[in-house]
């Protein structure tokens, strides 16, 4: 497999944690530009977009609310990790078994906020009427249209 190809793949890795990170804010502003105002101000599009009502509101409300407590552990030891990772990387010596390792439980932290974002997903879907499933359905093709794209090595 070509560098290139794994840092995309990395990099699409780190994208869909965001979304589960973003769960974790408590309104204010981290370090990577990430506002919860921002956050709420999205979900308030998409909620218009779906067409949800007020009781669907209060309800999503609750079960993005109530993963905070299960992601934000996750975002802080996801932090930690990269952050050991840099060191590593940028240490005088390169101790190869050790950015492995290290990034080994960076991807394991990755793919336990994947697994909650699908759950939260789930939980939320569920509350959703079919028409609106359609309509959620319609708004993530429209976002991933590029997903499609194959990704070509560069040479």
């Amino acid at each position: 497999m070509s560098v290139s190809r794994i840092v995309v793949m990395c990099c699409i890795a780190a994208l869909t944690a965001f979304a589960s990170i973003a769960q974790a804010r408590d309104g204010g502003c981290d370090g990577d530009g990430y506002c919860g105002s921002h956050q709420r101000q999205h979900f308030k599009k998409f909620g218009e977009k779906l067409g949800l009502t007020d009781a669907q509101k209060a309800q999503a409300k609750v079960i993005f609310q109530g993963n905070k407590a299960v992601v934000k552990p996750m975002v802080a030891n996801l932090r930690t990790e990269k952050k050991n990772l840099r060191d590593l990387m940028h240490a005088d010596t390169i101790d190869e078994a050790a950015i492995r390792a290290e990034t080994a439980k960076i991807a394991a932290i990755q793919a336990d906020l994947n697994v909650d974002r699908a759950k939260v997903g789930a939980q939320f879907r569920a509350i959703l009427t079919p028409a609106q499933l359609e309509t959620l359905k319609s708004l993530r093709q429209k976002s991933h249209k590029d997903d499609a794209t194959p990704i070509v090595p560069a040479e």
